[in-house]
């Protein structure tokens, strides 16, 4: 008989929460059960909290608040009571707000949204039994009051109601919600024409909701990624977002007695863990923010104990029993003592079984591990002899952040045991929240910026415009060299990008009818030629060399993927798939993975590397630094410490002896992995079986140093690292010739950065500094002056001297340096002066604040890149830029600033301050000598020469080559064309609808475009029609290969590349009109509307289709 693996929904917690209910008899249960009024007190051990909560949930019928003493222990427990309790009743995290030094609550910020998402969630819910989960600090804080959320703090929304769409408008904005183009995360909303999208606080999900004149006709969820329809609704109700748009007169009556717990009835059960705690972190919360005395934005302790008198049930759950302080109602639950475990055995999944059957004699146990299946698997060959052992082992599946073992009575244990216990390895939970990301696209074209017309050159961007006697037809207007200007349809508009250059010396625009653009051009596209056949050659040799193949993935390989703390994003993932598969090869690797620092490119290079040594081949893995390689040391100790891997490391920190040491180890081949600066290419390093090599920002080592790269790269699996990125049209233009992998997308929980530029403040500076170590969080104060930091990091001890604080800058002795760094990472200082020495290399999750000293000294990328230091957690992180007192900063400073300030959410300014680096990247994947090419055209246009020589050489069709034919395709015709403005006020909305009919090259893909276009917008305007339908004709001409197309009042001419005399027939039964023909032209003498047109050219092609041959012969 196999072991129970699934039950009723799918929820094994179901099944033992329902077991222990219906029998009652274990004393615990009988006590939660049976709790009619008054306090009872449960002695347990922190890690059952979250169980014991999800059980009394499960034992009462009434709705239950659990409070604890910080924000990181309510989240992680939201997180495990959510996966115990998944299909029996709603739990919802309610956090804090954000809470800065300078404003006190930050109403504008994602918490204060995620916050009055749960407050809507739990009004939702009043009339249901639920379970809140929050901390003292966000207990403290004060809420919008009842009154006004049940009246002016909601809008409901239904089908037929009668209202105007500006009385909604006018709503939203009351209701704190940010008006917006296209909406995207929560407390957003939009308007387009008939349609407001909105994304009520506390959904999943945005709602489109689409009038009849002043009648909502209909109400739906829709996808914010895809902006297509998820489903229709009836009904909804839309909540307060944030307290910013109101009045001082309303924000005081709306937080005027609001408070959390008002929300529960009488009857709701309190569940209190460690109430001293709460009551300390209260305090000390109260007393953290001094510069806002006048402004009391939460509760005293002595205010919140007043409102939980109400309540005629509580729950005190504490971890230690003091004899003479228990109250007469009380329970001590005992703990079952886990143990331990390591992957060092042979058989590491049959020695967890082992275990797991050995707890299932006194207890019911439930299992979450990454290894499930293998699990399962070896448990399934027991049972037939053990039958008793699907009544006693379970499985989840998602792990839980506290595994546990207490004993319900003297006879009945329940345990639960995750990675950490069956493997010694720690599994961390990364929820998403949709709704709060924010990662908007850049924008196509900045008013002023620099664009490049593949006919005519570089010019400068002015706007979009209409042009008399043309109705809605949009064109761009672009201004050339001595005041030429040149108006371009919007649907044209794929003959036009940015132009992406060296900043330092920007391109001189080109005359309209210059002949210098061609020249250039040329010149370029010799250049890719040369460098696609230089590529396809290395490429080609690299093939016909035998490498090694190494072993595919076993169990260790398995149980080493599942300890990585996170889950994988697709990125992740996909990078990984094609490194295994490269590795599995015949042919040696080559590959080149890309991605910012803390995209997870060191994980991938953790298993790449185990794989190798799986196989019996050592490691040698290059940094270019030393702390980078005390860095990456530490990461693969910790990932491996589970396995019998020796690993070394060769830097400058060695001594001569423990360097001739590891080298004398490398060649009897009894170090598996070594990680090394260039030490590691020295002549004196023998490897006894080297099978992979690993390096890491390989642009940065000098000219020698890549030789002797290059020397191996035809027998050696190599695998390179780069945290420059590179553009994702680079990937496709090196197809089939460089193995490419990027990881663009962040880890699934970071929150983009709150940045602000604030004057030098002392005070101010302690209290940003004390709020973090509030969080036990660390920082970066980042002075760019060697000679004054020590006096900076001084100054900040006599200001804060209640932190730990020490400096780090590059000309420091190595030793030094690195030991500051593995202190600061091993948390042991709280504030870190340093230079731009951490602008790149470094991932340090506890960091999430950064004060950056002087910001106008540096430039937009390395402001940029230091800020990306910090926000690696799912913890709000902060970046200041501190400005000089009475500092006149000049208005280049002050762009720069403002930049910083305005792309806050994620993803963003990648675009401006990353263009540079993008070059750079771009130079270390095919050589520094291709930045004049690319100053020269442009970076997109430069690969996309490159992309076209890669597939004519490769004999491919190329989707650039076929924009291009796209484009020379002449349409004349009489009908309008174009987006109205009404229609889609949002200018970038208009141009990205421009540019993605111009790249669709088939009837199908079109059909469907439209389908969306019509779901996203609307009934589309006959203008949109007649441009979608303007698309078609193209895809049809290509087909037919017809060049021209002109439609008069009284004549229409259609032109062909070839001849069509002898066509006659073919062309009668199309054309039922007069027509003549001549050599490569029918000319028919009357107007052909669109709808003729197309019809015309669909009998054309269909024609063309069945005779084929006879038409190839006439061709």
């Amino acid at each position: 008989m196999k072991v129970q693996s699934e039950i009723k929904k799918n929820n094994q917690f179901e099944s033992i929460f329902s077991n222990l209910l219906f029998h009652k008899k274990e004393s615990l249960v009988k006590r939660i059960s049976n709790l009619d009024e008054g306090l009872l007190e449960i002695y347990s051990s922190g890690e059952s909290l979250a169980f014991l909560t999800s059980l009394i949930s499960r034992a009462r019928d009434e709705s239950v608040i659990l409070i604890v003493d910080t924000p990181e222990l309510s989240r992680s427990l939201y997180e495990d009571c959510a996966e115990f309790l998944q299909n029996y009743i709603d739990v919802i995290h309610v956090p804090e707000i954000d809470t800065h030094p300078m404003s006190g609550l930050e109403f504008d910020s994602f918490s204060n949204i995620e916050r009055n998402g749960a407050i809507s969630k739990m009004l939702d819910l009043r009339n249901k039994n639920f379970l809140a989960i929050t901390s003292g600090l966000s207990l403290s804080q004060k809420t919008p009051n009842l009154e006004f959320l049940s009246n002016e703090g909601t809008f409901d929304s239904y089908i037929g109601q009668k209202i105007k769409i500006s009385e909604i408008v006018n709503k939203l904005s009351f209701l704190g919600y940010e008006r917006t183009h296209v909406v995207e995360q929560s407390g957003e909303f939009s308007v387009r024409g008939n349609l407001i999208d909105v994304f009520p606080v506390g959904n999943k999900n945005p709602l489109r909701i689409d009038f009849i004149g002043d009648e909502i006709e209909s109400i739906r969820n829709f996808d914010q990624e895809s902006q297509k329809t998820i489903k229709q609704v009836k009904k909804a109700s839309i909540r307060v977002s944030s307290q910013l748009s109101l009045s001082e007169k309303e924000s005081k009556k709306m937080g005027e007695g609001g408070c959390l717990l008002d929300i529960f009835n009488q009857n709701s059960i309190v569940v209190i863990n460690e109430p001293q705690l709460i009551e300390i972190s209260i305090k000390k919360y109260e007393e953290r923010f001094s510069l806002n005395k006048k402004d009391r934005f939460t509760y005293k302790q002595k205010d919140i104990a007043e409102r939980l008198l109400k309540f005629n049930k509580m729950i005190n759950i504490k971890n230690l029993m003091i004899s003479n302080k228990v109250g007469k109602n009380f329970i001590e639950v005992e703990k079952i003592d886990l143990k331990g475990s390591n992957l060092s055995s042979l058989d590491p999944i049959g020695k967890a079984v082992d275990q797991i059957i050995q707890y299932s004699k006194d207890s019911i146990v439930m299992v979450a591990s990454n290894n499930i299946v293998r699990i399962k698997e070896k448990i399934n060959e027991y049972s037939t002899s053990n039958k008793d052992l699907e009544k006693k082992i379970f499985f989840a599946k998602k792990s839980i952040n506290n595994s546990f073992g207490i004993k319900i009575d003297n006879g009945t244990g329940i345990i639960f045991l995750g990675d950490h216990e069956l493997f010694g390895i720690k599994n961390k939970i990364r929820n998403f929240d949709k709704s709060l990301s924010k990662s908007r696209k850049s924008k196509l074209f900045e008013k002023g910026a620099l664009v490049v017309h593949e006919d005519h050159g570089i010019s400068r961007f002015i706007g979009v415009t209409k042009l008399e006697g043309h109705g809605d037809r949009e064109y761009l207007e672009l201004h050339f060299a001595e005041d030429d200007k040149l108006f371009v349809p919007a649907d044209q508009i794929s003959r036009i990008e940015l132009y992406r250059g060296g900043q330092d010396n920007a391109p001189n625009l080109h005359r309209l009818h210059g002949k210098e653009w061609e020249r250039q051009k040329d010149r370029v596209k010799k250049s890719t030629e040369i460098l696609a056949s230089e590529l396809l050659y290395i490429h080609s040799s690299r093939k016909k060399v035998k490498g090694f193949s190494f072993n595919k993935n076993d169990d260790w390989m398995l149980a080493l993927e599942s300890s990585f703390p996170f889950a994988l994003t697709e990125d992740q993932q996909r990078s990984i798939n094609e490194i295994y598969k490269d590795m599995e090869s015949i042919i040696p690797m080559d590959r080149l993975l890309c991605g910012d620092v803390g995209f997870g490119k060191t994980e991938l290079a953790v298993r790449a590397s185990f794989k190798a040594v799986q196989s019996g081949k050592q490691v040698a893995i290059l940094v270019p630094t030393t702390v980078l390689a005390d860095q990456h040391y530490d990461t693969f100790k910790s990932r491996l410490n589970q396995f019998p891997v020796n690993i070394q490391c060769l830097s400058r920190l060695k001594t001569i002896k423990e360097s001739n040491e590891i080298k004398k180890q490398l060649r009897a081949g009894q170090v598996d992995i070594c990680i090394g600066t260039h030490k590691l290419l020295q002549d004196t390093i023998d490897f006894k079986d080297l099978g992979l090599f690993i390096v890491d920002e390989e642009h940065k080592f000098g000219v020698r140093q890549k030789e002797f790269l290059k020397s191996m790269r035809l027998n050696l699996d190599i695998l390179s690292l780069s945290a420059t990125p590179i553009p994702r049209t680079m990937n496709l233009a090196l197809s089939g010739v460089r193995d490419l992998s990027m990881i663009e997308t962040a880890p699934l929980d970071r929150r983009s950065v709150r940045t602000y530029v604030v004057e030098e403040n002392d005070e101010l500076l302690r209290e940003i500094i004390l709020r973090e170590k509030d969080r036990n969080g660390q920082m970066f104060i980042v002075y760019n002056r060697v000679n004054k930091i020590e006096k900076i990091a001084e100054k900040i001890k006599e200001v804060v001297p209640e932190v730990k604080v020490d400096y780090a800058h590059g000309r420091m002795d190595p030793r030094k340096l690195s030991e500051v760094m593995n202190s600061f990472a091993d948390k042991n200082i709280d504030v870190l002066v340093c230079t731009t020495i951490i602008e790149s290399g470094l991932d340090l999750p506890d960091s999430n604040t950064i004060v950056i000293i002087n910001p106008h000294q540096l430039g937009l990328a390395q402001l940029y890149q230091l800020r990306g230091r910090v926000g690696r957690s799912s913890h709000q992180a902060y970046a200041y830029f501190v400005v000089p007192r009475k500092a006149k900063l000049n208005s280049e400073t002050e762009k720069r600033l403002e930049a910083m300030t305005r792309f806050q959410y994620l993803g963003a300014g990648k675009e401006i301050a990353l263009r540079d680096m993008e070059i750079r990247g771009v130079g270390n994947v095919l050589g520094k000598e291709q930045s004049g090419n690319i100053n020269a055209i442009g970076l997109g246009l430069f690969l996309k020469f490159l992309e076209s020589a890669v597939s004519r050489k490769q004999n491919n069709i190329n989707y650039n080559d076929l924009k291009f034919k796209y484009s020379l395709i002449n349409l004349d015709l009489l009908e309008d064309i174009g987006i109205p403005f009404e229609y889609i006020p949002d200018i970038e909305s208009r141009l990205e609808i421009y540019d993605r009919l111009s790249s669709i090259f088939n009837l199908k893909e079109l059909s469907v475009y439209k389908d969306e276009l019509i779901d996203r917008f609307g009934l589309l305007p006959e203008s949109l029609i007649n441009l979608i339908n303007y698309q078609k004709i193209k895809i049809y001409c290509s087909k037919l290969e017809i060049n021209f197309i002109s439609i008069k009042q009284d004549q229409s001419i259609i032109r062909f590349k070839y001849s069509i005399i002898g066509m006659e027939n073919f062309i009668e039964e199309i054309f039922k009109n007069k027509f003549y023909i001549s050599d490569k032209q029918i000319r028919i003498n009357h107007k052909v509307d669109m709808t003729e047109l197309i019809q015309a050219l669909s009998d054309f092609e269909r024609f063309k289709s069945k005779f084929s041959e006879q038409f190839s012969s006439i061709k």
